[in-house]
């Protein structure tokens, strides 16, 4: 009974310790465009025989101020003050044109969308969050295999645009190569291989002249995240107890 006791106590000491970081939390704050770092080529939403967008394929580059500083956890790293560092964003949408200065964006986790549905589609331009999950799946695939950017890129505006009707092409050097499968098999095989915690959707926002915040007229964007140090002390804080009560544990029984 007094075991149980004693790493009951332990536990709740580590689910308290978590709650304030890995509780499901929004933001909003500004993005600040600084370049990008993707290939050059074509793309085609409407067959070989139709209009070629020459384009440039993610990553691009960005940093992030988030309101209020420092970042919470499972958000981009953003400065204390000003901006924070290069982070590289994976364009999610063909549709509209980047921002190429600074823009106010909401920031929207996708593991927090798995239990705020609402989120998607109001924060964010696409409501689906399997199409996101594909998406970060693809980005993945980018920084894998970075010659091949331009077919990942490409299945993800695919899946994003909402012009899936027919296949879409990528164009590179003198080869159009359909994307519509590579697309396909991330959204139907693959969402399941990515963390949703790691990857948060960048979505500009603007304000109506009722002085309501609604999606902007740019890009949106995902870009991958890690735990903010202070996430990682609280976690290790949490195995301290567990491993402390343990060793009491272990002396009571000598």
């Amino acid at each position: 009974m007094r075991t149980r006791r004693v790493f009951g106590i332990a536990a709740a000491a580590c689910l308290l310790l978590g709650a304030g970081s890995l509780q499901a939390q929004t933001a909003s704050g500004q993005m600040q465009w600084r370049g990008v770092n993707g290939t050059t080529g074509k793309y085609n939403q409407s067959g070989t025989g139709g209009y070629d967008w020459y384009v440039y394929t993610s990553p691009y580059f960005a940093g992030f101020q988030i309101n209020p500083n420092p970042a919470p956890a499972m958000l981009p790293p953003a400065g204390t003050t000003g901006f924070g560092p290069t982070t590289d964003i994976y364009c999610v949408d063909f549709e509209h044109y980047a921002n190429t200065g600074t823009s106010t964006v909401w920031f929207t986790n996708l593991a927090d969308a798995q239990s705020n549905s609402s989120w998607l589609g109001t924060y964010t331009r696409n409501s689906s969050l399997q199409n996101y999950l594909a998406a970060a799946y693809l980005a993945q695939r980018i920084q894998a295999d970075p010659s091949h950017s331009g077919l990942y890129n490409g299945a993800i505006w695919y899946l994003m645009s909402g012009a899936a009707a027919e296949p879409s092409y990528w164009l590179n050097g003198s080869t159009w190569t359909d994307v519509t499968s590579t697309a396909l098999d991330a959204l139907n095989n693959h969402t399941g291989d990515v963390n949703a915690a790691s990857w948060v959707v960048v979505s500009e926002y603007a304000t109506d002249a009722t002085g309501k915040r609604v999606l902007g007229s740019h890009q949106e964007y995902i870009t991958q995240v890690t735990p903010e140090p202070a996430t990682l002390l609280l976690l290790g804080t949490g195995l301290v107890v567990m491993l402390l009560a343990a060793g009491a544990f272990r002396r009571r029984l000598a």
